[in-house]
C-alpha cells in the first residue's frame, strides 16, 4: 500500500524519474522501456519504484505477460508530457546539428518513395557521418504511430493524411497514377482508351490498410469489375508481371517513369479521371522544432523538388 503522509507538491521530483516513467507508459513494458533508454531492467525498475514512493500511488498493475499504467499513470503522463516535450525541444535547439557527428534516423515509407530515396541518399555527398535507415509503412496505423510516440522511428511519410493532436505533418511530393504495359504489347500502343482498359487483364496492387485497390482508391469514377490476372501489394512486382506479360497494371506515375527504360514499359495516361498521391511527412509534435529532425526534413523536400 502507498500513503500519502507527506505532501508531494512539497518534494523534488528528479527529472529523470520522470523520463524513465513515460518510456515505460509508452512501451507498456519494463524490458523495452530499459532497451530504448540504454539501461538495465533492475534498474527502470528501481526508478519506478522511488517514483511511486515519492508520489503515493501505484502506476503500473500486471497485465498478462505486460504491465498496464493505472487511472493515476495516465493523469500524470497525460500533465506532464508536454512538459517534458518543451524541455527536450528547448535543450535540443540549444544543440547545433552537425552532419560530421553520428547520427542514424529511421524513417519508414511507401515502397514507391523508398525505391527513389535510397538511390538518392547513396549518391548525395553532403550526409557526412548521418545514417538514413529505410523501412516500409505499416500496414497498422496504429501501430506506425506508436513508433514514433516510442521514438523507434523518427519520421514516417504517409500518402493519407492522419490528424492527431501528438502529431506533426506537412506535404512532401504529390505524384499521381499511371497505367502500364510492356512496349511490345500487341494490343496497346501509345495511348489508352476506356475500352482498350477494360479489355485486357490487369495485375492489381491491394492497399492493405484502406482495404482497395489503388486504380479505385485514387480515380473519381468507379471503376467496373476488372480481368485480374494476379494481385499484389508490391509495384515493383507489378511492373516486372507487366514487363512480362500482356497484361496491364495501374502504378505510381514517378516510380513507373524511373523504371520504365530498365523493364521495356509504356507508360500510359489513365483514361480515368485521377485524384493526386499526396505524400506527407509524419512526426511526433516533440520533435517539430528539433534541428536535427528539421534537418532530416528538409532533406527529404530537397530530394522530392
Amino acid at each position: 500500500m502507498f500513503s500519502r503522509e507527506h505532501n508531494t507538491m512539497d518534494k523534488e521530483i528528479d527529472l529523470n524519474l520522470l523520463k524513465v516513467f513515460m518510456a515505460v507508459y509508452r512501451h507498456r513494458s519494463i524490458t523495452l522501456a530499459a532497451e530504448a533508454m540504454q539501461l538495465t531492467q533492475p534498474g527502470v525498475s528501481g526508478i519506478l519504484k522511488r517514483l511511486q514512493e515519492q508520489l503515493g500511488v501505484k502506476l503500473f498493475t500486471r497485465d498478462g505477460r505486460g504491465i498496464a499504467p493505472t487511472h493515476h499513470a495516465r493523469e500524470l503522463a497525460r500533465k506532464i508530457e508536454p512538459a517534458l516535450n518543451q524541455i527536450h525541444n528547448a535543450i535540443e535547439s540549444l544543440e547545433a546539428f552537425n552532419t560530421q557527428t553520428y547520427r542514424k534516423f529511421v524513417v519508414h515509407t511507401p515502397e514507391p518513395l523508398m525505391l527513389t530515396l535510397l538511390p538518392k541518399l547513396e549518391q548525395d555527398d553532403t550526409l557526412g557521418n548521418i545514417e538514413v535507415e529505410l523501412h516500409p509503412t505499416l500496414y497498422n496505423i496504429e501501430q506506425q504511430l506508436n513508433l514514433l510516440n516510442q521514438q523507434q522511428a523518427d519520421l514516417v511519410i504517409e500518402f493519407t493524411h492522419h490528424s492527431a493532436a501528438s502529431f506533426f505533418s506537412e506535404t512532401l511530393f504529390s505524384d499521381q497514377i499511371c497505367v502500364i504495359a510492356r512496349k511490345m504489347h500487341p494490343r496497346i500502343k501509345g495511348s489508352l482508351s476506356v475500352d482498350n482498359y477494360y479489355q485486357e487483364k490487369h495485375i492489381t496492387l491491394k492497399l492493405r490498410r484502406e482495404d482497395a485497390y489503388l486504380a479505385d482508391y485514387f480515380t473519381e469514377e468507379l471503376l467496373a469489375e476488372r480481368k485480374v490476372a494476379a494481385e499484389c501489394d508490391s509495384m515493383m512486382v507489378q511492373m516486372s508481371m507487366v514487363a512480362n506479360s500482356d497484361c496491364l497494371a495501374v502504378v505510381s506515375k514517378a516510380l513507373a517513369e524511373q523504371f520504365a527504360k530498365s523493364l521495356g514499359l509504356q507508360v500510359l495516361s489513365s483514361p480515368f479521371t485521377t485524384i493526386p498521391i499526396s505524400y506527407r511527412i509524419m512526426v511526433h509534435i516533440r520533435e517539430k522544432n528539433s534541428p536535427a529532425n528539421q534537418w532530416l526534413r528538409e532533406k527529404l523536400k530537397q530530394y522530392f523538388q
